[in-house]
């Protein structure tokens, strides 16, 4: 292939959706790409379907492209926010997104996306989005630094 068969921008942002499934399975503490797709999708899913839908899509704006894609798929946003009495609730949907395959322990697989999030998103979107999902799913969020904004850009 020459360079002319290569679109820059699908480039970008496969180094960055990689960037984040490495990150993922470091938060993870192991696993494979494989699974931090599988495990990152589910909870990715889940805070996606807690949120309001615009509040949903100003997450997904911050997100690189490819993962954006990931994000958006099998939504519904007339069924958004999901109500949520518990976080146990988030973990049976996670449990339930990684059915026939390779899983982890949707405790870990929340606490890791939660982190990845913090990690590569501004802190002022953060907290809007902490306020946005419910309390239950908020206790568990860890509150970002003051003074980060973005690890990078979303592409």
């Amino acid at each position: 292939m020459t360079r002319d068969d290569h679109v820059d921008a699908f480039e970008h942002t496969m180094q960055l959706s990689y960037e984040w499934l490495h990150a993922y399975v470091e938060e993870l503490g192991s696993g494979t790409t494989q699974l931090a797709y599988r495990c990152l999708r589910a909870a990715l899913h889940a805070i996606r379907d807690r949120l309001p839908a615009n509040e949903s899509a100003a997450l997904a704006a911050q997100l690189p492209l490819l993962l954006r894609g990931v994000y958006y798929e099998g939504w519904r946003p007339s069924h958004v926010p999901a109500a949520l009495a518990s976080v146990d609730e988030v973990y049976d949907e996670i449990a339930s997104g990684l059915e026939g395959g390779p899983h982890a322990a949707p405790r870990d697989v929340l606490r890791a996306a939660l982190s990845v999030l913090n990690e590569h998103i501004d802190a002022g979107e953060i907290r809007k989005l902490r306020h946005q999902v419910g309390e239950a799913l908020r206790e568990i969020w860890p509150e970002p630094p003051l003074d980060l904004g973005p690890a990078q850009p979303a592409a």
